[in-house]
């Protein structure tokens, strides 16, 4: 069984998944609360889903761009349990995930996270046979700047309030592509479909070196 974290931001997520696709996934808020919060979350979804720790095989999770405490805790977690328990780890990068989730729109694709002060961390993806193919390394950007950018109709994802929604379709019209709130929501089931892809194909990361990045600079978990 394969356990899914992603703390990336307030938007904190788990899954499950194996052999017959995503068994179980929960989605909350968690503000700055991951420590408290993460561990507590994990025990429900596995009493929910009928299983015990010791029914996890394989540790993914999302490595950011995203919330430096966040990604920490997140990191943290993960590497507990595999070194605990001689575990293969696997990470992820957000905008990855992001990208991803949404290729079946076949549109180029600019997920986002919120760094603050109207920042984004952000990537252009264009869509191919294996879902979503990156065209750029992850950014740091403004609206303003992403949208100067832009070349003909995009999806815009991720970290999108209301505002940044109607920035977007301002600057660009009917080239800003965007999803409903429901269907906005960053899922951790995504992030265990990633990684069950490269558990198959035995592609792990070294648990001693892997570290989360915020645009480029490695935070030490």
């Amino acid at each position: 069984m394969l356990l899914a974290l992603d703390t990336s931001t307030a938007l904190t997520g788990l899954a499950l998944y194996d052999e017959h696709g995503l068994r179980a996934e929960c989605v909350w808020e968690s503000g700055r609360n991951h420590t408290a919060q993460l561990l507590p979350q994990l025990d429900l979804l596995l009493r929910h889903a009928g299983m015990l720790p010791s029914a996890l095989s394989v540790i993914a999770v999302a490595l950011g761009p995203g919330s430096w405490s966040g990604l920490r805790v997140g990191l943290s977690l993960a590497k507990g349990f595999v070194l605990a328990r001689s575990l293969p780890l696997i990470g992820l990068g957000t905008l990855d995930l992001l990208a991803y989730q949404y290729a079946y729109f076949a549109l180029p694709t600019c997920p986002l996270i919120r760094l603050g002060r109207d920042r984004f961390a952000t990537a252009r993806f264009v869509p191919d046979a294996s879902g979503s193919l990156r065209q750029e390394p992850d950014t740091n950007r403004s609206l303003a700047e992403l949208c100067a950018q832009v070349q003909g109709p995009t999806l815009f994802c991720g970290d999108l309030d209301a505002t940044s929604v109607a920035f977007l379709r301002q600057a660009l019209g009917d080239d800003a592509w965007l999803v409903e709130p429901a269907a906005a929501l960053r899922r951790p089931g995504y992030l265990a479909e990633l990684a069950w892809q490269r558990h198959l194909a035995g592609a792990y990361d070294d648990p001693l070196t892997l570290e989360p990045f915020y645009l480029g600079e490695p935070v030490r978990a």
